[in-house]
């Protein structure tokens, strides 16, 4: 493969959460047919093995599970547009006049949300009987999500523990942690990731074809369903 396929790709974290990588070296091409083949072959089963080979095929400079999610989401997003188009059609209810409509979210035209520039982690959060240490969630994190789900686990509780570091502290008994915890304390947590989630605001605007109303989308951008609209 030569390096002269490979551009530099600005990431919405700047790389500040991660240890002892160079921000100039991470570096991406469009996906190839193989790329495509491993697409079409992702399963629940498989998620991990096939969506960490896919990411390693088209990124330089950093292992594909130590990315932010939001960071993955953007190399995603990017793919999605320099691999294929930009138009990503999608049936929905018009708020206003209730009907069914196919819209096209234009891609192209999604904003991408970036950490602060002396964001450091991990955080410290203060709850009311002790401070946590908090980490943005991974793609790593979220694959492991997956295997969760697969021994026919919840995910929602084992997603926060995976966040909490700086303890030697099982992922069990992390999870316990948070099933005794008050709603006030685990909203914190809560809070901290969405104040420090970044990476591309999948938010985009409509017109109803019936009414002329226009509104607002969030494109359904799951990891395991990021390039259904390839066709």
């Amino acid at each position: 493969m030569n390096e002269e396929q490979f551009i530099p790709i600005p990431l919405p974290s700047k790389c500040l959460v991660y240890e002892n990588i160079d921000i100039n070296n991470i570096k991406i091409r469009p996906f190839k047919g193989r790329d495509e083949a491993l697409i079409a072959e992702l399963t629940l089963e498989n998620l991990k093995k096939k969506f960490v080979a896919i990411i390693e095929n088209v990124i330089q400079g950093i292992e594909p599970e130590k990315l932010t999610s939001g960071d993955a989401k953007y190399i995603m997003l990017w793919e999605a547009i320099n691999s294929y188009n930009q138009n990503y059609p999608i049936r929905l209810i018009c708020e206003n006049c209730l009907q069914e409509i196919e819209v096209v979210g234009d891609l192209g035209k999604i904003n991408s949300v970036e950490l602060p520039d002396d964001f450091k982690q991990p955080v410290d959060v203060q709850l009311s009987d002790r401070t946590l240490q908090l980490k943005l969630f991974t793609l790593g994190d979220e694959i492991a999500s997956f295997d969760w789900i697969k021994k026919g686990k919840s995910a929602y509780l084992y997603s926060y523990a995976r966040s909490i570091v700086g303890d030697d502290t099982t992922i069990i008994d992390k999870i316990k942690m948070l099933e005794d915890m008050s709603t006030a304390d685990l909203n914190k947590i809560k809070e901290f990731h969405i104040k420090y989630d970044h990476g591309p605001d999948m938010e985009v605007p409509y017109t109803c074809s019936f009414c002329d109303y226009e509104g607002k989308i969030v494109l359904p951008f799951r990891l395991d369903r990021l390039l259904s609209f390839r066709k």
